[in-house]
C-alpha cells in the first residue's frame, strides 16, 4: 500500500482524494490544510484520522510516515513543497501550473534527474482517450502539423469584482489565467504535436496594474519546423468553453468542450468533410491510478518534467512578450 499525503484540501484536492481513497493500493495517510474546514471535511467525507490533519507541513512529516504527496495547493507554494517531499525520498504527484516559472522548472528536473522517485504533473489532458489519440497521430506517428488553433474561454467576473480569491494574488497565484487555466490548451498542443516552440508574441489585457495577471490574452506561435498556432484566452467570458483544432496535410482533428464536459473529437479530412470520432470515455486511466503505476513500474509518468518544462518556457516568453510588444524566443536550451 502506498501511504499518500495530500497538501491542500480544497475543491481540486478533495477531487483527487476520490479516487486516492477508492484506489487499492492506496492510503489517504494525513492531509495539511490551512483552512479549518477542509480539514473537517477531510475526516467526515474521507475517513482521515483527526489526529492525521494538519495545518503545518513540517509537523506532518515528522509524525507521519509516508511514500508519497499529493500537492493540490496554490502554485506559488510547489516549489518549496516539491524540495521537502524530495528531499525527503518521497514520489510527487504535482497538479498544475506546477511551477512559477522556466527557472523553477529547471530546479525541479535538476533535483529528479538521478533519482528514481517520480514525479508526475497533473496535465490530464494525457490520460484522456480524444486527446491520447491526438498524440498518436502527431507526436507518435509520421503526420506533421501545420497549423493550430487553441481558445479557451472561463467566468472570473465573480473573482475580478471582488478582488478576494487568491488566484488575483500574484504572490500565491503567480500570474493570470492563461497561467493557471489556458496552460491546458497550450500544453496539448506541444504534447500532442510533439513540436518545439521557437518563439511567440503576445497581447493580453491584464487585471492589475503590474501586468502579472492578465484577464485575456491572444498569442502568436512559431515552431521550429515551420508550423504556427494561435492562441485565445479569456477569463471573462459568460461561458466555459475549449476549442482545440491541429491541421496536417492529411486534415485535422478539432477538440471541442463546454463546461468541463467530455471532449468531443471530430475528424476533418482533406477535402473538408467532418466526422464525430466514436470514442470510449471511460476508457482512460485517472491521474491516481496512472501515478500508482509509475511508482509500481519504475515507468515514466504520462506528464513529466520535460512537459513542464516547455509549457514553461512558453509562458514566460508568452508574459514576456506582453509586456514588451516584441516577438520573443522560448528558450528551451
Amino acid at each position: 500500500m502506498l501511504r499518500i499525503a495530500m497538501l491542500g484540501f480544497g475543491e481540486f484536492g478533495r477531487y483527487l482524494a476520490r479516487d486516492l481513497t477508492t484506489h487499492s493500493d492506496t492510503t489517504l495517510e494525513a492531509v495539511v490544510d490551512v483552512d479549518a474546514d477542509n480539514l473537517e471535511i477531510a475526516v467526515d467525507e474521507f475517513g482521515v484520522d483527526p489526529d492525521a490533519r494538519y495545518t503545518d507541513e513540517e509537523a506532518m512529516y515528522e509524525q507521519t510516515a509516508l511514500d508519497a504527496v499529493i500537492i493540490a495547493t496554490p502554485p506559488a507554494f510547489h516549489y518549496d513543497q516539491i524540495r521537502t517531499a524530495f528531499d525527503r525520498g518521497l514520489h510527487v504527484l504535482c497538479e498544475k501550473p506546477v511551477v512559477a516559472d522556466l527557472e523553477e522548472a529547471r530546479d525541479v528536473a535538476d533535483w529528479f534527474a538521478d533519482s528514481s522517485q517520480v514525479l508526475m504533473a497533473g496535465y490530464q489532458r494525457h490520460l484522456e482517450p480524444a486527446f491520447i489519440r491526438g498524440h498518436e497521430r502527431w507526436a507518435e506517428g509520421d503526420a506533421e502539423p501545420t497549423f493550430m488553433t487553441g481558445e479557451l474561454l472561463q467566468d472570473w467576473t465573480d473573482h475580478f469584482e471582488a478582488g478576494t480569491n487568491w488566484r488575483l494574488d500574484p504572490d500565491i497565484g503567480c500570474r493570470g489565467h492563461l497561467f493557471s487555466v489556458g496552460t491546458h490548451v497550450l500544453e496539448s498542443l506541444l504534447w500532442m504535436t510533439g513540436l518545439e516552440p521557437e518563439s511567440v508574441t503576445a497581447d493580453m489585457a491584464f487585471y492589475d496594474d503590474a501586468e502579472r495577471i492578465d484577464q485575456r490574452a491572444t498569442l502568436s506561435i512559431r515552431f521550429e519546423n515551420g508550423a504556427v498556432a494561435t492562441m485565445a484566452d479569456s477569463a471573462v467570458a459568460t461561458t466555459d468553453r475549449e476549442r482545440i483544432q491541429i491541421w496536417d496535410g492529411d486534415g485535422a482533428l478539432e477538440f471541442s468542450r463546454r463546461d468541463w464536459g467530455e471532449p468531443t473529437l471530430t475528424a476533418i479530412d482533406e477535402d473538408g468533410t467532418d466526422a464525430v470520432c466514436d470514442i470510449d470515455h471511460g476508457g482512460g486511466r485517472g491521474k491516481i491510478e496512472a501515478f500508482v503505476e509509475a511508482i509500481a513500474t519504475g515507468a515514466e509518468p504520462p506528464a513529466t518534467l520535460e512537459d513542464v518544462i516547455r509549457v514553461t518556457a512558453l509562458l514566460d516568453a508568452a508574459y514576456e512578450a506582453a509586456r514588451t510588444g516584441g516577438r520573443v524566443t522560448v528558450d528551451l536550451e
